[in-house]
């Protein structure tokens, strides 16, 4: 009997690069909230917003952020019970990234989709069960 040649090979585990992912959109959104909360000449070519202001986005950004970050380190141990809470991040991000479109829609298309590849990875990781 012949198995399909990618049974031989195990499934990479793609975690470690979702993670270190979180933490660079972690990084990139932490620098527009400092820019969005000094109001730099760069985020405030624009001052229609649909809700709230340029101040209330950029704390917004800030925590998001942060939440970023920690859910890359969850990535980045390996806990894969708790990859729900990088996937929502992940969600909340590309969701956040929509107000940005119209200002920078390069930028925020560019974000999105690399917040979907990290999703896909993040939902798409093989679970690891202890069989005794």
């Amino acid at each position: 009997m012949v198995s399909p040649p990618h049974a031989a090979q195990p499934r990479r585990n793609l975690l470690p690069f979702a993670g270190i992912v979180m933490i660079l959109l972690a990084l990139f959104n932490g620098w527009d909230a400092m820019a969005a909360l000094i109001d730099s000449p760069v985020v405030t070519g624009t001052d229609r917003y649909v809700f709230g202001d340029l101040h209330g986005l950029g704390w917004a950004l800030l925590v998001l952020a942060i939440a970023q970050g920690l859910a890359g380190i969850t990535l980045l141990t390996g806990d894969l019970p708790s990859r729900w809470f990088p996937a929502v991040v992940l969600c909340a991000n590309a969701f956040t990234q929509f107000v940005f479109l119209p200002s920078f829609p390069a930028w925020s298309l560019t974000i999105i989709a690399i917040d979907l590849a990290a999703l896909y990875v993040v939902l798409s990781a093989p679970e690891e069960r202890n069989r005794e």
